[in-house]
C-alpha cells in the first residue's frame, strides 16, 4: 500500500534543503567515525523515507553523501582505502545517490506547484475575469533608458532574478562582505590573459576544455594551479555566475559552453552540492566593460564577437570636427562608416575615443545619422627634392668650359625628372580618387545590406518578446487552472452530498485537464517557434560576417596588389637613377683612389718595417729578462727543497733504526723466553700437513703459522699439495702445546717469524756507506700515496676441522642470520677495506677445504657497526644483505678517490647510442672497481608526456634487475622480463612534471635494458602489497640453468656474450611471519651441484634447482673458476 506523502513543512526551495544537509565547519579527522555516523543517517533517511516525509528523507541522504565525500578525502583513508571502501558498501552509496535524485525531482515539482498555488493565490479575486490587460512591451529604448538609470552606482540595485544577474546586481554582490561568489568566465585564455574582471573571485574556465557532457572532474584537471583553489571552493559559497563575451539566459542552449558548465555543477556534480543554481550574466563581458571599465584588468579590449546583443550603454557615435575643413556646401549624406568617421590623427591623439565601445546600430525605420566625409587638408603632398643630384666637381683643375657643360647637362636633368616626378603625383591622387569612390561605394551598399538585416533582426526581436509575454500569461493561466485543480480535487474528497455534483466536477476536471494539456501544447509550439526564430538570427549573422570577410579581404588584396605595383615602378625609377649617377662616381673616385693608395702603400711599407724591426727588438729583450729570472727562482726552490729532502730523508733514517733497534730487542727478548720455557709436545690430526710439516701458534698474533723443516722455511698459508696417503689414513706431527689464554702483545709482523736469524745476517751483513754524485742535479721527488697498513686483528672463527673439500664448508647461524650465510656461500670475491677484509677472511675459510664449518661471528660485527638493521638476531632480507654488501665492497675498492664534477647531459641533441656512452663514460669517471667491472649493467629509460608528446630520455647503470611475477600459480623467467619491460602509464600522483608544459602531466615510462653486466644478478619480487598488507607469491618460476639468451631483450647493441649460465640462488621458505634461507651453488671444482642450508652441506641434483623457494638468482657469462689465492711469507 503506497504511503501518504506528509506536507512540504521543512523548506521553500531546493535550496534551502541543501543548506540543512551542508556539513560543520569543525569534523572529526577520524575516518572510521565519519562512516560509522554515516551509516547511521542513511539507515534514518531510509525510515522517514517510508514514513512519506520526502523532505527530511533527502535532507538526510544528502548528508549521508556529504559524509562519505569528507571521509574519502581523509589521508588515513587513502592510505587503507579497500577496507573503508568496504565498510561503506558500494551499493548503499549508489543507492543514497539514485533516493536523492528521485527524491530532489519530486520535491522540485512540489515546490513549483506550491509556488504557483501560493501565486494564484495572491491574485486579485474581483479581477476581471475578461483578457487580462496587456503589459507595455519593452522596447529596446525603454530598456536602455532603464539601463542607464543603473549605471549609476548609487542607484538601489534591483534583486538578483532566477539564473540571472545584470552587471549592476554582479556589482552589488562584489562589494557586499556578507556574500560570498565566484564569478567563473568562459572565454578562451588567451582573451581572459588579455582582460577580465579584476576582483580576487574570478577565476578562468576556458571554453575549449568544455566540452559536451564533460564532468566537473575532467573540468578541473585542466584547470590552471591558480582557479583550482577558488573551483575547490564552490560548495561554499553562496552564488557562482557564469559569464562570456555576450552571455544571456536565452542563449545559454544544450551543448554550449555555458549550459554545460551550468548543468555539470548543478546536476551532476556528485562530489559538491553547490547552496544555489548558478547564474548567467546578462550582456556577458562586453556589457561589464560598458558599465564598468575601471573593474577591469584591461578595458582597451574590444569584442571579437561583432554581432552580440543589443549594449545598454549610451551609445558614442559622434565625430571630432577638421578645423582644415573648406566651408564648402555640405554634400549629399552619406551613412558614416567606422573609417570614415575616424578623423586624422598622425601622432594617436585620439586613441582613447577608439578604444571606446563600437556604437550600436539604430532601430527599425529610424534615419541612419547623416556622414560628412572629412578630407586632411594638411597633408598636402610636399615637393620632395631631385633624386638625382649634381655633386660640385671635385677636381679643382678643371676649366671652366666643363663646368658651364656640367651646369647645362645637369639642370637638363633636374627639369625632366621634376617633370616626370610631377606626372607620377597625378597619377597616385587619380589611382586614390578612384580607390576612394569605389570603397565609399561598396560601404554605402554595405550599410544598406546592414540596415536590412537590422530591420529584420529587430523584427525578429519584437516577435520573441511577444512570445514572451504570451508564455507570461500562460504562466498565470496555468497558475490559475492548478488553483482550480487542487480545489476541484479538495471538493471531490469531502463534498460527497449527491452523484450528480460529483459527475459534474469530474467532467469540470477533465475540461480543465484538456484546457492544461491544449495550454502546455500551445506553450511548446511558441517555444519551438521561438527557437526556429533565433536559429534564423543565427544564420544571418553568420552570413552576414561571412560577406563582409570575403569583401574585406578581397579589397586588402586589391590594394596590396596596386600598392606593389606603384611601389615597384617607384623602385625602377629612382634604381636607373641610382645607378648612372654611380657609375659616374666610381669612375672619379676610382682615378683619385689609384693616386692615393699608390702613395698610402709607400707610406705604409716603410712604417711597417719600422714597427715589426722594433717590436722584435722588444720581444727579444723581455724574452731574455723573463728566461733568466725563471732560471734564478729555479735554482732556489730546487736548492731549498734539496736541503729539506735531505734533513727530512736524516731524520726518517733515525727514527727508522730506533725504531728497528727497539723491536728486534723485544722480538728477540719474546723468542728467548719463549724458548726457555718447556713445552710438552702433543700430537693433533693433520689431515692435509705433508711430512716435515709443523703447525704452529704465533702467541703476538694468534695467528697459525706453518715450517717447512724439509727447507727450512716458514709462511702463513698451509701447504696445498697432496699428503700421498691412503684415503681415510690421518697424518700426525707433534706440536708443541698450545696455549689456553690468549696473550695481547706487538702488531703482526710481516717479516718470518725467525728473527734470531735476521738479526744475525743484517750484523754480518757488510756495511755499506751511501755514494752521491754532485755533479748532477737533484730531481724533485714525488711521493706517491701509500696505503696506510691496517692493524692485524686476530679473527676467531672457531672452525671444526674436516677434510671436505674446496668451497664446501659450512656457516653457523649466529640467531637467525641464515639471510647472511645464503649470501656469503654464494659470493666469490674477497679484497680490501674493512667490510671486504673481514669478508676476503671468510671466503679464504670457506675455500680452504680443511673445516667443516666455520663461526662469522667478527663478520657479523663488522657489518652490524656499519648498519645497525643488521646488528641484532632478528630475521632479515637476503635480497636487501646482498645490496649492502655489494655497495661496501664497491665503496672499500673504487679506486677514484675524489669524484669529478660531471656536466648535466642533454640527450635530446643526439643518439641513443651515443647518449648510452657518454653516460656509461661519466659513471666510470665517479665509479671504477671490480664490482663495477663485473656486476653492473646499464638501463634506459624513457617518459612521454601524452599531452605534447616530449619525450625524456636517461641511461642509468643498474646492478640487480627486480622482476614482478606474473598473478598466476606457474610462469617463465622470460614472462617475468616481459612484464619488467612492459610500459607503465603514470597518472594521479604519479604524473610526470613535463619539462615543455611546465605542469604535471600523464605520462607513460618505459624500462629497457641497454648493457648487460658480466655476472647478472636477478632478484623475484615475491614480498608485495596489497593494499594495506603485504604478503608473498609462492608461485613456481621457470628459469633456465644453462644457456639463457637475453639478447631478445637487450635495446642496445647485441651481444655474443649474452648467454648466461647459473651457478647460485638464494632461497626463501615460509611465510613473512618466519621463515629460512638457504643456498644453492654450483661448485666450479666439481660441476656439481650443492644445498648449503647454514652448517649443513650436501649434495643435490641439477634438476632439484628450480623450485618455488627461488628468490634470488646468479647468473655468470664467464667461466667460474676456483680462486687462487696469494701465498705470505
Amino acid at each position: 500500500m503506497p504511503v501518504k506523502k506528509k506536507d512540504l513543512y521543512v523548506a521553500k526551495s531546493l535550496k534551502a534543503l541543501n543548506d540543512l544537509a551542508a556539513l560543520p565547519a569543525k569534523m572529526t579527522t577520524n575516518p572510521k567515525i565519519l562512516i560509522n555516523s554515516a551509516q547511521k543517517i542513511h539507515k534514518e533517511a531510509e525510515l522517514n523515507e517510508s514514513l512519506g516525509d520526502d523532505e527530511k528523507a533527502y535532507i538526510l541522504y544528502m548528508k549521508y553523501f556529504n559524509v562519505v565525500t569528507l571521509a574519502r578525502k581523509l589521508p588515513d583513508y587513502k592510505k587503507q582505502k579497500d577496507y573503508y571502501d568496504s565498510l561503506i558498501g558500494q551499493k548503499n552509496l549508489l543507492k543514497s545517490i539514485d533516493k536523492a535524485e528521485e527524491l530532489s525531482s519530486s520535491l522540485k515539482d512540489r515546490y513549483e506547484l506550491a509556488e504557483a498555488e501560493e501565486v494564484a493565490s495572491k491574485l486579485s479575486p474581483l479581477e476581471d475575469k475578461s483578457a487580462p490587460k496587456e503589459e507595455p512591451v519593452k522596447t529596446s529604448e525603454t530598456e536602455k533608458q532603464s539601463e542607464e538609470k543603473k549605471t549609476d552606482g548609487s542607484a538601489e540595485p534591483a534583486p538578483v532574478a532566477e539564473s540571472k544577474i545584470t552587471p549592476t546586481q554582479l556589482y552589488s554582490l562584489l562589494n557586499e562582505k556578507d556574500t560570498s561568489l565566484i564569478v567563473m568566465d568562459v572565454r578562451p585564455t588567451s582573451q581572459y590573459a588579455e582582460s577580465h574582471i579584476k576582483h580576487e573571485a574570478c577565476i578562468s574556465v576556458p571554453s575549449e576544455t568544455i566540452k559536451p557532457g564533460s564532468t566537473v572532474t575532467y573540468i578541473e584537471q585542466n584547470l590552471s594551479d591558480e582557479s583550482k583553489i577558488l573551483w575547490k571552493k564552490r560548495g561554499q559559497v553562496d552564488h557562482i555566475v557564469l559569464l562570456d563575451w555576450n552571455s544571456t539566459l536565452s542563449q545559454v542552449t544544450i551543448a554550449t559552453p555555458l549550459r554545460t558548465l551550468k548543468d555539470a555543477l548543478f546536476k551532476y556534480d556528485s562530489t559538491v552540492i553547490i547552496k544555489s543554481e548558478p547564474l548567467i550574466l546578462e550582456g556577458g563581458y562586453d556589457q561589464w566593460l560598458m558599465c564598468y571599465p575601471q573593474l577591469t584588468t584591461n578595458s582597451r579590449v574590444t569584442n571579437p564577437n561583432q554581432e552580440g546583443p543589443v549594449s545598454s550603454a549610451p551609445s558614442l557615435d559622434f565625430d571630432y570636427p577638421d578645423f582644415d575643413e573648406d566651408f564648402s556646401p555640405t554634400p549629399k549624406p552619406v551613412k558614416a562608416t567606422p573609417d570614415l568617421l575616424k578623423p586624422y590623427d598622425p601622432q594617436g591623439l585620439t586613441n582613447s575615443v577608439a578604444d571606446l565601445p563600437k556604437p550600436t546600430a539604430p532601430a527599425a525605420g529610424s534615419l541612419g545619422q547623416p556622414g560628412i566625409p572629412s578630407v586632411d587638408r594638411s597633408t598636402k603632398p610636399k615637393p620632395s627634392p631631385a633624386n638625382s643630384s649634381v655633386n660640385p666637381p671635385r677636381n679643382a683643375s678643371m676649366n671652366s668650359l666643363t663646368e658651364a657643360k656640367s651646369v647645362s647637362i645637369e639642370s637638363k636633368n633636374n627639369l625632366v625628372a621634376e617633370a616626370q616626378r610631377k606626372e607620377q603625383e597625378r597619377r597616385n591622387e587619380e589611382v586614390e580618387r578612384r580607390r576612394k569612390e569605389e570603397e565609399l561605394q561598396a560601404q554605402t551598399e554595405k550599410d544598406k545590406e546592414a540596415e536590412e538585416q537590422e530591420a529584420k533582426r529587430m523584427k525578429l526581436q519584437r516577435e520573441i518578446q511577444e512570445l514572451e509575454r504570451l508564455k507570461m500569461e500562460q504562466a498565470r493561466d496555468v497558475a490559475e487552472l492548478m488553483r482550480k485543480k487542487k480545489a476541484i480535487m479538495e471538493e471531490k474528497t469531502t463534498d460527497t452530498q449527491t452523484k450528480a455534483v460529483e459527475d459534474d466536477r469530474k467532467k469540470e476536471l477533465e475540461r480543465l485537464n484538456e484546457e492544461e494539456k491544449k495550454k502546455r501544447r500551445k506553450q511548446e509550439e511558441m517555444e519551438q517557434e521561438k527557437q526556429r526564430r533565433l536559429e534564423e538570427v543565427e544564420r544571418l549573422r553568420q552570413e552576414r560576417k561571412r560577406r563582409e570577410e570575403e569583401e574585406a579581404e578581397k579589397k586588402a588584396l586589391d590594394s596590396a596588389r596596386e600598392n606593389a605595383k606603384l611601389e615597384e615602378e617607384r623602385r625602377t625609377q629612382e634604381l636607373r637613377r641610382a645607378e648612372e649617377e654611380a657609375k659616374r662616381l666610381r669612375e672619379e673616385e676610382a682615378r683619385r683612389e689609384a693616386q692615393k693608395k699608390a702613395e698610402a702603400d709607400r707610406l705604409a711599407a716603410q712604417g711597417k718595417k719600422e714597427e715589426e724591426e722594433r717590436r722584435e727588438a722588444e720581444r727579444k729583450r723581455q724574452e731574455e729578462e723573463k728566461r733568466k729570472e725563471e732560471e734564478r727562482s729555479k735554482q732556489e726552490q730546487i736548492a731549498k727543497k734539496t736541503e729539506e729532502e735531505k734533513l727530512e730523508r736524516e731524520k726518517l733514517e733515525r727514527e727508522k733504526a730506533e725504531r728497528a733497534r727497539r723491536e728486534a730487542e723485544e722480538k728477540l727478548r719474546r723468542l728467548n723466553l719463549s724458548e726457555s720455557q718447556p713445552s710438552k709436545p702433543r700430537t693433533i690430526p693433520s689431515p692435509n700437513l705433508p711430512t716435515g710439516w709443523e703447525k704452529r701458534l704465533d702467541p703476538n698474533t694468534r695467528r697459525y703459522y706453518y715450517i717447512n723443516h724439509n727447507k727450512g722455511t716458514t709462511q702463513w698459508e698451509p701447504p696445498v699439495t697432496q699428503t700421498g696417503l691412503p684415503p681415510g689414513q690421518l697424518s700426525v706431527t707433534k706440536l708443541k702445546e698450545e696455549p689456553s689464554t690468549p696473550k695481547r702483545g706487538l702488531t703482526r709482523s710481516n717479516s718470518s717469524p725467525n728473527i734470531a736469524k735476521m738479526l744475525f745476517d743484517e750484523e754480518q751483513a757488510p756495511k755499506t756507506l751511501p755514494v752521491i754524485n754532485r755533479a748532477a742535479k737533484p730531481q724533485p721527488r714525488i711521493d706517491q700515496p701509500q696505503p696506510k697498513p691496517r692493524k692485524a686483528v686476530h679473527r676467531e672463527l672457531n672452525p671444526v676441522y674436516g677434510n671436505v673439500g674446496r668451497a664446501l664448508t659450512g656457516l653457523r647461524n649466529l640467531g637467525n642470520t641464515c639471510y647472511m650465510n645464503s649470501t656469503i656461500q654464494e659470493s666469490q670475491l674477497g679484497y680490501y677495506g674493512e667490510i671486504a677484509d673481514d669478508f676476503s677472511v671468510i671466503i679464504r675459510a670457506l675455500w680452504s677445504g680443511q673445516y667443516k664449518c666455520i663461526t662469522p661471528r667478527d663478520f657479523k660485527y663488522v657489518v652490524g657497526k656499519h648498519n645497525p638493521d643488521f646488528a641484532g638476531t632478528t630475521q632479515q632480507d637476503s635480497h636487501d644483505f646482498l645490496t649492502f654488501l655489494m655497495d661496501g665492497l664497491h665503496e672499500g675498492l673504487n679506486r677514484v678517490k675524489k669524484r669529478p664534477e660531471i656536466p648535466e647531459q642533454d640527450n635530446d641533441k643526439m643518439g641513443d647510442s651515443q647518449a648510452a656512452e657518454l653516460a656509461w663514460k661519466h659513471h666510470q669517471l665517479c665509479n671504477e672497481s671490480i664490482i663495477v667491472e663485473l656486476f653492473q649493467g646499464q638501463l634506459k629509460s624513457t617518459l612521454m608526456c601524452l599531452h605534447c608528446q616530449k619525450m625524456s630520455v636517461n641511461f642509468q647503470a643498474f646492478m640487480f634487475l627486480t622482476l614482478p611475477i606474473p598473478p598466476s600459480s606457474r610462469c617463465s623467467l622470460g614472462e617475468c622480463l616481459k612484464l619488467f619491460l612492459k610500459e607503465e602509464r603514470l597518472t594521479g600522483s604519479s604524473r610526470w612534471r613535463c619539462p615543455r608544459c611546465k605542469v604535471d602531466r600523464d605520462a607513460v615510462k618505459k624500462i629497457d635494458i641497454w648493457r648487460l653486466p658480466r655476472i647478472l644478478l636477478i632478484g623475484l619480487n615475491r614480498f608485495v602489497y596489497k593494499g594495506q598488507w603485504r604478503e608473498k607469491i609462492n608461485s613456481f618460476v621457470d628459469f633456465p640453468t644453462r644457456n639463457l639468451d637475453l639478447n631478445p631483450y637487450l635495446e642496445g647493441p647485441k651481444s655474443i656474450k649474452s648467454s648466461y649460465r647459473l651457478y647460485a640462488t638464494s632461497n626463501h621458505s615460509g611465510t613473512l611471519d618466519g621463515g629460512h634461507y638457504t643456498a644453492y651453488c654450483r661448485n666450479p671444482c666439481t660441476e656439481k651441484w650443492f644445498k648449503y642450508d647454514d652448517d649443513h652441506v650436501s649434495e643435490m641434483k641439477e634438476s632439484d634447482v628450480r623450485s618455488s623457494l627461488a628468490y634470488v638468482l646468479y647468473y655468470t657469462s664467464v667461466e667460474m673458476l676456483p680462486p687462487n689465492f696469494r701465498q705470505h711469507f
